[in-house]
């Protein structure tokens, strides 16, 4: 059998045509390796860079947020310290006021004592005319048998009601005392002042020299060495003391005002409304903030006894449920006085206010009590403000009576 030499030199050109193909097909197929590595790497790099561009965005952002805090922070520093002055400028005020005051009633007393005085020997000259004139009709009809028609009576001096103006003095002296007393009680320098009660005017009266004595004794000095004061100056009912209203009857009528609503499910908010007037309950508010901050001490002692994590987790989790709680009547409080027409009384508004009310929001916001550290000192702050507060309302009849009146008067 005869073999055809072209049949190999055709095998081989066709094996190789075939070789020629998978090279191309292998080199396509690196290629489209390549091309798929570089299309992916572009893609994951545009991805980077928008990832980027978001990452700055939301760093900008909080870079604006902090500038607007600090902002925010330094304005409330510029209108604290204004505030501060002002009140520090006003308070000196009241203090040259009331050196005048005293002053005045200082003299005061002294022209009462001299009009006293003066009434004794008016009427010391009166007894001796009469006598006189009496002496000498006798001797005109005992001498000249001459009958003379003598005046019956001379015009008596002009009468002063002491007693009355006596008392004019009287209250100016407790309203001096209540006015010292409130306004020893402010912030001055952001340090609180010592607390006075209502006997500060007597220490002030008695540094300064001045004696202002009761009535009776004012009345009863001068006439221990002169004639007895006219007849026609008739005392005046003595007036109605503090101690005379019961104390009983002004809690009843407020308590007759009282209201409650729930603050965000965080308790109650107690406060006084009569029309329009809304007062905060400031006892009632401290009374929650005592009760929270009671289990608050409960729990940071029960956290330093426990060593499992597990149960130290669980523990501050609750301690923070109660801040997140005294946080939520803070703000339902805040916002009313702030949006609405609530407001706090009057009487101890140096001690708890808005501004005091929003300091301790922003603290309960910043904080964490399961940092037994900042526990401590929000714990500190609280038994601060209210010690201020019940050395406040001390006497309790006048805080009641001036809160009564406060909701009345709208």
């Amino acid at each position: 059998m005869e073999h055809d030499p072209n049949i190999f030199r055709d095998s081989s050109q066709v094996i190789q045509e075939v070789e020629d193909q998978l090279e191309r097909i292998l080199q396509k197929k690196f290629r489209d390796v390549d091309s798929d590595l570089v299309d992916r790497i572009n893609r994951e790099k545009e991805a980077a860079r928008k990832r980027k561009e978001e990452i700055e965005r939301e760093f900008d952002k909080e870079k604006t947020a902090l500038t607007e805090y600090r902002t925010m922070v330094h304005d409330f520093e510029e209108q604290r310290a204004g505030l501060l002055n002002e009140a520090r400028d006003r308070f000196q005020k009241v203090l040259s006021f009331q050196a005048e005051i005293e002053s005045l009633a200082k003299a005061t007393v002294e022209e009462i004592k001299r009009v006293n005085e003066i009434q004794g020997r008016l009427e010391a000259l009166r007894t001796q005319t009469s006598e006189r004139a009496a002496f000498l009709k006798n001797d005109l009809r005992e001498r000249f048998g001459i009958v003379a028609e003598v005046m019956e009576d001379e015009p008596k001096p002009l009468g002063l009601d002491l007693d009355e103006e006596l008392e004019k003095l009287r209250k100016i002296k407790e309203l001096l005392a209540i006015e010292s007393a409130a306004a020893s009680l402010g912030r001055l320098g952001g340090q609180p002042v010592a607390q006075e009660d209502l006997a500060v005017m007597d220490a002030a009266a008695d540094k300064a020299g001045l004696d202002i004595p009761a009535i009776p004794d004012l009345i009863a000095g001068p006439a221990a060495d002169q004639p007895e004061a006219p007849a026609e100056v008739a005392p005046e009912p003595a007036p109605v003391l503090l101690e005379a209203i019961p104390e009983d009857d002004v809690v009843a009528c407020l308590e007759s005002y009282r209201r409650t609503e729930p603050a965000n499910g965080c308790g109650e908010i107690h406060y006084f409304q009569k029309d329009k007037a809304v007062i905060v309950d400031p006892e009632k508010l401290l009374d929650a903030v005592e009760r929270t901050l009671e289990e608050g001490q409960r729990l940071s002692a029960k956290l330093g006894l426990t060593e499992s994590p597990k149960d130290q987790f669980f523990i501050k989790q609750e301690l923070i449920n109660w801040q997140e709680g005294l946080r939520a009547l803070f703000l339902r409080v805040v916002k009313m006085c702030e949006k609405s027409s609530w407001r706090l009384p009057r009487y101890a508004e140096e001690i708890l206010n808005t501004q005091v009310l929003r300091r301790l929001l922003e603290r309960l916001s910043m904080e964490n009590w399961s940092n037994l550290e900042e526990f401590a000192g929000f714990s500190a702050e609280i038994a601060q403000i209210r010690r201020a507060f019940q050395a406040r309302i001390e006497p309790r009849l006048a805080y009641l009576l001036s809160l009564k009146q406060e909701i009345e008067e709208d």
